[in-house]
């Protein structure tokens, strides 16, 4: 009831706020002269930095997510190697260490293989998991409808999850580039 009654009220003051209030104003890519993404003035990501946020306003689940963070000039993370892994774990320590409560459930991520079962990919990237770091080694199978990934932030581990369970979320800058083509 507490996440529908924050929705709601995330839906309310953005239907009244004018337009120009809520539109990115992050430059496009490649223009961006900053390490800070601009965010506008009202804005649910509370905790980030240049590259990262977290989506700690309401528990949403995993399309929410999605959409939010796409709203926002954001698209839900993807760790695409080792590096990102650490980068990402860096930053949940250094913005989040002191908000267990937002750690304590898996947070979203794009990882999916709602297109084709046990086919990961990272929905935001359009491509497959080639690094990995599933709990237990291994992705649990999607038969038991646990569709959407999600990170343990607390030890880092992922987690695959039923895509319309309520969570916390991670948000990465969009374009984000890799070499892992």
């Amino acid at each position: 009831m507490r996440s529908l009654f924050l929705i709601s009220l995330l839906f309310g003051l953005a239907w009244s706020s004018p337009e120009s209030q809520l539109a990115p104003t992050s430059p496009a890519p490649g223009n961006d002269t900053s390490d800070e993404a601009e965010i506008p003035a009202f804005s649910p990501f509370s905790l980030r930095n240049g590259r990262f946020a977290i989506g700690a306003f309401a528990k949403v689940n995993w399309f929410q997510a999605q959409v939010t963070c796409a709203a926002y000039g954001y698209t839900l993370v993807s760790i695409t190697s080792e590096q990102d892994q650490r980068s990402l774990r860096n930053f949940l320590f250094e913005y989040a260490r002191n908000q267990q409560e937002l750690l304590a459930d898996p947070l979203w991520t794009s990882g999916t293989d709602l297109a084709s079962q046990n086919n990961w990919v990272w929905f935001s990237k359009g491509r497959a998991l080639n690094y990995r770091n599933f709990q237990n080694g291994l992705p649990g199978y999607s038969s038991d409808g646990r569709q959407c990934l999600g990170i343990n932030g607390i030890n880092g581990l992922w987690v695959n999850e039923e895509c319309g369970e309520q969570r916390y979320f991670i948000c990465e800058k969009r374009c984000q580039f890799d070499d892992d083509v």
